[in-house]
């Protein structure tokens, strides 16, 4: 027979049990919401990521290099006067930037490549220009491993040719000034422009419309990579230089 302690235990343990098991169910339900709340979460990260991705890839691709027919013409020119040592030259550098341009799918590249195919670029742009256009360019070596969005540089750079240069004759420079501070990347492009306008007032404001369209989807990606707060991004437009100044993480 039983004892009376013993059978009150007994008692106990089956009213207890039912309880016991209750919680624990409750737990384990609780636990598994979270779970699936953080799966959820996770999958939406990761949606809102590809999205963000696919945006700055779009953003990329908006990019008009319009230049290649500049380029083909001054291939053009050099094959038709016989500079076949020039002629070999540009070919060389437009296919470099052919290469960078349509093989590139990264968010971002290190800032040493993107200096590869900016000089691809200049090289392509001096055969039009000749002695007519000087470029200073000072690159900062601890930069060069800096990860940036690729085209920031050839963008900034190709609306001082197509905006500034190919719209006015006579000497002209173009400054690129690149160095890694202590938390940031410093980026400052600049080029001269005449005090005159010789255009018209129709054109001077399509011209400035299509500037800034660039310009404003350097600054988009820009903040798509990093967040508005942890960059800067300021446009000086004077009587002599037009100048674009970027700070981004480092």
């Amino acid at each position: 027979m039983l004892q009376l302690e013993t059978f009150n235990i007994y008692i106990l343990l089956c009213v207890i049990a039912p309880i016991i098991g209750a919680f624990l169910l409750t737990f384990i339900f609780i636990f598994e919401k979270q779970i699936d709340s953080l799966e959820e979460e996770k999958r939406n990260l990761e949606l809102k990521q590809d999205l963000q991705r696919a945006n700055i890839l779009q953003l990329n691709q908006q990019i008009q290099p319009h230049f290649f027919f500049n380029a083909l013409n001054s291939l053009l020119s050099l094959a038709r006067i016989n500079r076949k040592e020039d002629l070999v030259a540009g070919i060389e550098a437009l296919a470099t930037f052919f290469k960078f341009k349509y093989n590139n799918h990264e968010v971002l590249i290190a800032l040493k490549n993107e200096v590869l195919f900016v000089d691809s670029y200049l090289n392509i742009q001096q055969l039009r220009f000749g002695h007519r256009l000087t470029v200073h360019k000072y690159v900062d070596d601890a930069a060069l491993s800096v990860q940036i969005p690729p085209f920031i540089l050839q963008t900034i750079i190709e609306n001082a040719y197509k905006h500034g240069f190919e719209k006015h004759i006579g000497p002209a420079e173009l400054f690129i000034y690149i160095k890694k501070m202590d938390k940031f990347l410093l980026i400052e492009i600049k080029n001269t422009q005449p005090s005159e306008k010789i255009e018209s007032a129709i054109e001077q404001v399509e011209d400035e419309l299509q500037q800034g369209y660039g310009l404003e989807n350097i600054k988009k990606r820009l903040e798509l990579i990093y967040g508005l707060e942890s960059i800067l991004f300021s446009i000086q437009n004077d009587q002599h230089f037009y100048t674009v100044t970027i700070h981004v993480p480092a």
